[in-house]
């Protein structure tokens, strides 16, 4: 019918507008750790690998790690929806996916959660990880120390482990303009009509090493950074965006 061919056009057009305009999202190539910033050292990026691994192989729920240079002038909260949503992370069914978002030169953090997981890595919660555990370790420049115990401190609420009950600082928080309600729902409707045309513990601690985890018998084959990626999650908007 013609309205269904306007819709078409007018979806390809968008698309095709929204990516040249967008920040580019960098390819998952099964690495769960990305630093496109040049801030973590092999070591760490290593160590990381193995304790989201671990998590992964224990509980099934896909944490990602993404530092960035800057976003391009765009907006934290959009890019991480996208990238979630590229990268598919968590399962299909439970949609238990988590992406750890830095972008260094706005001095800006974003934890991004899968549907599945907002009832217990709440908003507040993914707030207060960001700033009371993340936060501090920044503004001294102590970037790898904060990063894992932003993740280490994720992985502790997904465990119902987390003991910091600090109340989370008020911020000013700015409304998401309707350009911007426009190009997610754009993007939703480009991913589900992908979806329908596609085939179907351990530890880092903070101040410490890394304690391994077992073996996870999930399905894929396994590389060297942790396997196959993306097991077709999206993510609804929850979790917080906060700064440093």
């Amino acid at each position: 019918m013609p309205y269904k061919i306007l819709l078409a056009v007018f979806l390809i057009q968008a698309s095709a507008i929204i990516t040249f305009a967008q920040k580019t999202i960098p390819e998952h190539g099964g690495r769960w750790v990305h630093d496109e910033a040049g801030i973590l050292s092999s070591q760490t990026i290593a160590q990381l690998e193995a304790l989201l691994k671990a998590e992964r192989d224990s509980t099934s729920t896909q944490i990602a790690v993404l530092l960035v240079k800057n976003l391009d002038g765009g907006d934290i909260d959009e890019y991480a929806n996208r990238v979630f949503n590229e990268w598919k992370l968590g399962d299909e069914k439970k949609d238990n996916g988590i992406l750890f978002l830095l972008a260094m030169e706005e001095r800006q953090m974003r934890i991004e959660v899968g549907a599945g997981l907002e009832g217990v890595l709440t908003d507040a919660q993914s707030s207060r990880i960001n700033r009371n555990e993340v936060a501090p370790y920044f503004r001294r420049g102590e970037y790898e120390q904060g990063i894992a115990a932003g993740v280490f401190s994720i992985i502790q609420t997904i465990k119902g482990e987390y003991k910091n009950d600090s109340p989370v600082a008020r911020k000013s928080k700015k409304g998401r303009s309707p350009f911007i309600t426009l190009i997610v729902i754009i993007i939703f409707l480009i991913i589900a009509a992908r979806r329908r045309s596609g085939p179907g513990g351990g530890y880092w601690t903070p101040g410490g090493g890394f304690i391994g985890g077992s073996r996870w018998g999930g399905g894929g084959s396994s590389g060297s950074w942790g396997g196959d990626f993306g097991g077709g999650g999206f993510s609804g908007g929850g979790g917080s965006s906060d700064s440093w």
